[in-house]
This record gives C-alpha cells, structure tokens and sequence, in this order.
C-alpha cells in the first residue's frame, strides 16, 4: 500500500510539475510577444527612415568618369570637346575661348612638383580658327587660364597643355591677377581639406561683346566658377560669379547660387545627381561652410 501510494504521489507531483512548466511557457510567451513586436515596428521604422533620407553620404555611388565635369547645354551653341589629361575643354571656334573648362582636382595632384610653363600655344587638337599670342600683344588684356597652371603642377603633360589658347579667355589684369587668383588659391585649399574638388568655370557672353586682335577674339563681360565638394558629408557646392573688371574685394562677396549661374549660361551642371541633392546644393549660397 505504502509503494503504490508513494508512486501515485509522484506521478501527481511529475504531471504537476509538468502543467507547471507548460503554464510558465505560455506566460513566457505571452509576455514576449508585444515585446518582440515592440522591436520589429522599431526595426521598421529605421528603415524607413533609412530610406527617406537624401543619399548624402558614402551609400550614395558618386558617378564614375567625367560624368559630373560635363554640363549640359540647355541652347544650341558651337562647341568641339577635347579631352585633355589635365582638363576637358568645350572650344567655341567662332569667339576663338572656350565656352567652357572642367577638371577634378585631387588632394594628391596639389603637391605636384612640376614646374610652370609660359608657352602659350594652339591647341593642336583644335578644329578651326583660334586665338594667337599676336591677338592679345598690347589688348590691354591678360591670357586669363581657365583651368589654372598652379593645378596642373602633377604633370609635365598637364603643366603643357593648360598654356593652349582653347584654355585662355581675355581676362581684365586686376581679376586675372586678384580675384580669380584668389579664388583658384581657395579651391587648391579645399581639394586638400576634402580629397577632391570638381570644378567647372568660363565666360559669360553678353549681346554685343568687344573682340580683340585679328582673329578677333570675344572679350566676356563676366566669368563664372562652379565648384562642387562630392565626397564630404554632407555634400556641398557653390558658384563664383566675376564681371571681366578689376576684382578686390573678399571671395564671399562673388558667391552665387549654381542656379543664378544656370540661368546665365544656359547650362545644367551636375545633373548625374539625384534631383533632390542636386537641387538643395545648387540652391545654397552659404560660404561659411566651406573650410577657411
């Protein structure tokens, strides 16, 4: 009696212990559920912050090639484009300068050792008339470079080709020397603060311009400089805008919207961007932002 007694009382405290168990589980559970459910709807909602952001840091795929040193022509206009090693030129060889220049400049390609050139010559890849040494000789003008020969200091190659005539504008002496100087100077600083800088720069040309030498040569009555910082966080862009005259005054008071700049020369520029980056940065005019 006492055996059967004693196995009776432990099948009961086994299948108590069971039921006890099983209760703890589904309490478990119970308790789990919203708590799980809790941090699926937080994974959820990352993500779809993730997804609503601008695409301003390194997710974003920054267009390969030249894709961004390229403008896109909104108006019909004369144009032959030569790539350079050193610079990509849009040659007009009815005003004998360039319609426009683009480059990428490199925290590297700033501590260049190659010394300057002066020789002024045609671009031998130029199809048709352009401008001579004899053209600017007492114009009272400077052959102002557009891609500068203090960038391409990383190249005799370069250093060579940034002295053709395709590259050079008539430039007055007191902006080719102070402002746009000035200006070319900042940009070296800000490719090596930021890695790399993206720049797009040449004459503006209003109705009626004044011509120089017997090629005749257009004057620009302004010149413009676009320049973009596509690797920093977020990324920033911003527009320079010169009457062809004497240039004095501090860098900021020359800073533009890009899209004044646009509107001027009839020209998309950076248009590889998605819509939304493209057109917050071209929209900013804040000098402060970029390193001093």
């Amino acid at each position: 009696m006492n055996r059967n007694k004693k196995g009776k009382n432990r099948k009961l405290f086994k299948k108590k212990s069971h039921s006890d168990n099983k209760l703890g589980c589904i309490i478990a559970i119970i308790v789990l559920i919203p708590i799980l459910f809790g941090v699926y709807l937080y994974c959820q909602q990352i993500n779809i912050q993730k997804n609503n952001e601008p695409q301003t840091d390194a997710s974003f795929q920054i267009p390969l090639g030249k894709d961004l040193e390229t403008p896109i022509s909104l108006v019909p206009r004369q144009e032959q484009i030569i790539h350079h090693s050193g610079y990509t030129v849009s040659y007009n060889k009815d005003l004998k300068i360039p319609n426009w220049v683009s480059y990428e400049l490199t925290r590297e390609e700033t501590k260049g050792k190659e010394k300057r050139g002066n020789r002024f010559i045609a671009d031998p890849l130029v199809t048709g008339p352009i401008a001579t040494n004899a053209d600017y000789t007492r114009s009272g003008y400077d052959k102002g470079h557009m891609a500068p020969a203090a960038d391409m200091k990383w190249s005799p190659e370069a250093m060579k080709e940034s002295f053709y005539f395709s590259n050079m504008c008539p430039q007055h002496p007191q902006l080719n020397r102070r402002g746009w100087k000035n200006l070319e100077e900042k940009i070296r600083d800000w490719a090596i603060a930021d890695s790399a800088i993206i720049i797009i720069c040449g004459p503006i040309i209003e109705k009626y311009p004044q011509t120089i030498g017997k090629n005749k040569v257009v004057v620009p009555q302004k010149f413009f400089k676009v320049v973009l910082s596509p690797f920093v966080k977020p990324m920033r862009a911003i527009g320079f805008l010169f009457n062809n005259e004497q240039a004095v005054e501090p860098l900021s008071s020359y800073a533009v919207t890009i899209d004044s700049i646009e509107s001027l020369t009839n020209m998309d520029f950076f248009a590889p961007l998605p819509d939304e980056i493209e057109n917050k940065i071209e929209a900013d005019i804040n000098y402060s932002l970029w390193p001093n």
